[in-house]
């Protein structure tokens, strides 16, 4: 069993990069690249999910974006669940929202990031 699903642009060289960093964390969640099928599977919004990363987690609820990384987070060991819960956490979330935001922004521009990552 596992603590939801964390889903990824696997079109997009930074957000596959990032992915495979964070398979290295031991998080309780899966960590899979997005797909028509799956994203219709949990019944979220395909437009939203390429802005927005999404984590489904095991209650079917669904989080984007800096929440998304934090729910995510939250399936891992002690310092994991820390870091998630303090991601969650206002003031942190607000700060989390706004770097989460420019760095989908930019995505394109970061480190393993191509024309095929910038969002339209």
């Amino acid at each position: 069993m596992n603590d939801g699903v964390l889903l990824y642009d696997p079109d997009c060289g930074f957000c596959t990069a990032t992915a495979r960093r964070m398979q290295g964390w031991s998080l309780g969640c899966l960590i899979e690249p997005m797909t028509p099928a799956r994203l219709a599977q949990f019944g979220v919004d395909e437009r939203r999910a390429l802005r927005q990363v999404p984590f489904v987690g095991a209650d079917n609820q669904v989080h984007f974006g800096a929440e998304a990384f934090a729910a995510a987070l939250g399936t891992g060991g002690p310092a994991h669940r820390v870091a998630g819960r303090l991601l969650a956490t206002p003031p942190v979330s607000w700060l989390g929202a706004v770097v989460y935001r420019e760095v989908a922004a930019h995505r394109h521009q970061l480190p393993g990031g191509t024309d095929a990552c910038e969002l339209h």
